[in-house]
Parts: structure tokens; C-alpha cells; sequence
């Protein structure tokens, strides 16, 4: 139910235990398609695992292959790595956004350029080896960004008389993120909906069969406990 801004340091972002993508001091975690206008209130399932770990260095591949070498050199020690998030509650920050329209575009910008400085951040990532698989790392990223539209979407669906304010922004969140209609499907999958449902803004109710079911069952589970119990007190009284 928060949004943060990196002050200090570096986060690492995982999606089973792969490295998919780096946040340093400047960047927006859970922000959950706010550059692309979506104010969504109330939790968001993360769609990755957020560590700190010491900071990156390029040069310890090479120091590795040094000492496996032979070359039993000292090296200096690791920096820290201190970090320091700003943090919004999600609910507190849409009310103030809604109440002032100004700030509200000032942010959307800074995010959308914050965008911009992850994808650099990950072209850096490939360059520095710090992507030890490119294959799983691309596949992975892959699927954190389904998760992440997933995540999205399941906030929405708890708020169905939003649809019609939010359908324009959410094909805006589609079109900077290349979600296609394969992936929207999927997404829309993992939530429980289907596209017909989505479109129509309303869930069919499958409950009544359900529940119908389930009181054929305890009806039936109810008389055999009562056969039973009958043998059992006859059993008893002879």
C-alpha cells in the first residue's frame, strides 16, 4: 500500500532469484502505472522480490579470475551500500494527486522519465555482466512485466464501477508497455476473468451452483451421519 522514491543507495529487484533489474537513488518503486495516469488506492501484489545487497562492482569478476590465477593481491574492501526510500502511502498520495491537478502532472512526468532511466539501467546491466544469462534474464523479465500488468489488474477488478474512467488510461499503460491482446488475456487469466467479463465490467456468478452443490453434499454427508448414528444407539441399547 506504498510508493517509494530511492534517496540513497541501490536496491536490487529479483523474480525467482534472477537479477531482472536495478533501482539506485532517483528511481520510483511500486509506483504501479501512475506515469500512465492509473490512481489506483489499496494494495498491489508485488511482482518481484526487492533486496539490498552490497553494491555492484565491476571489477570483482576480473579480481576473481586474478586470484584464480595465482594472484593473491589485496583488494580494497566492499563499500557500503546504505539506502534511503521516501515513502508514500498509496491511499494519502492519490487524494493529495486528485486535489492538485498541477502536482499530480509533475509527477506523472518524473515517472515517465524515471521509465526511461530503468531501461538505460538495464542496457548498463548487459554491458557490466551483471546479466549472467541473457536468455532466462529476458524471460524473466518477461514475466514480471505480465505479473506486474497482473497485479494492476486485480486492483482494478475489486473496483468494477471504475472500468469506464480507467479503460482509456489503462490502453495507454498497454501501449507504453507493449501489452499485447496475448498478454492482456493471460493477465486477465491470472486474475480468474475473461476478456468477455472484463469488457462487460462484471464477473459472472458462478457462486449459486456452487453453493447449491455444496448443500447437496452436506445434506447427503448430513443423512449418512445420521444412519449412522442410529446403528451406533441401537448397537448400544441391546
Amino acid at each position: 500500500e506504498v510508493a517509494l522514491l530511492v534517496l540513497e543507495g541501490e536496491l536490487e529487484v529479483l523474480r525467482d532469484g534472477t537479477l531482472t533489474y536495478v533501482v539506485e537513488k532517483g528511481n520510483f518503486v511500486s509506483e504501479s502505472g501512475l506515469h500512465a495516469g492509473l490512481m489506483l488506492t489499496g494494495s498491489i501484489e508485488s511482482c518481484g522480490t526487492i533486496v539490498c545487497g552490497p553494491p555492484f562492482d565491476p571489477t570483482e569478476s576480473d579480481n576473481n579470475n586474478n586470484n584464480s590465477n595465482g594472484d593473491n593481491t589485496q583488494h580494497h574492501h566492499r563499500r557500503e551500500n546504505r539506502v534511503r526510500c521516501l515513502r508514500w502511502n498509496r491511499n494519502e498520495l492519490m487524494e493529495l494527486l486528485e486535489n492538485d491537478k498541477g502536482l499530480r502532472n509533475a509527477l506523472q512526468a518524473a515517472l515517465s522519465w524515471d521509465i526511461v532511466r530503468k531501461l538505460k539501467m538495464q542496457r548498463k546491466m548487459l554491458s557490466e555482466g551483471r546479466v549472467k544469462d541473457p536468455t532466462v534474464w529476458t524471460k524473466k523479465r518477461e514475466d514480471q512485466g505480465i505479473s506486474r500488468y497482473a497485479s494492476i489488474l486485480q486492483n482494478m477488478l475489486h473496483h468494477p464501477e471504475e472500468f469506464g474512467d480507467m479503460s482509456e488510461v489503462l490502453a495507454k499503460y498497454r501501449r507504453i508497455h507493449h501489452v499485447g491482446d496475448e498478454d492482456h488475456k493471460r493477465a486477465l487469466a491470472k486474475c480468474g476473468w475473461t476478456e468477455e467479463e472484463f469488457r462487460s465490467g462484471k464477473r459472472h456468478d458462478v457462486e449459486d451452483d456452487e453453493d447449491i452443490d455444496a448443500e447437496e453434499f452436506e445434506s447427503a454427508r448430513w443423512r449418512r451421519v445420521k444412519r449412522y448414528s442410529s446403528k451406533v444407539v441401537r448397537s448400544l441399547l441391546q
